[in-house]
């Protein structure tokens, strides 16, 4: 049985607003790059269509703040 990675807007309810402080990553927050949406959740794969969720940054630019935010910690 092959299982599709398609956003079925259950990732909707699990949705959050970017945050003040500036990284979404260390305020804990996931990208789903299926669904693209950031969600709150405690899992490493998305509640919606199964994709493994993002937790790190891909731009170096971002990258790098958010290993020093990290750092610090």
């Amino acid at each position: 049985m092959l299982i599709s990675m398609v956003c079925k807007k259950i990732c909707i309810q699990f949705s959050v607003k970017k945050t003040i402080t500036g990284s979404r990553y260390a305020a804990g927050q996931k990208r789903c790059q299926t669904c693209e949406i950031f969600i709150q959740w405690d899992g490493i794969w998305c509640p919606c269509c199964g994709y493994m969720l993002r937790t790190h940054p891909r731009n170096s630019k971002s990258r790098k703040k958010y290993d020093s935010m990290k750092n610090r910690h």
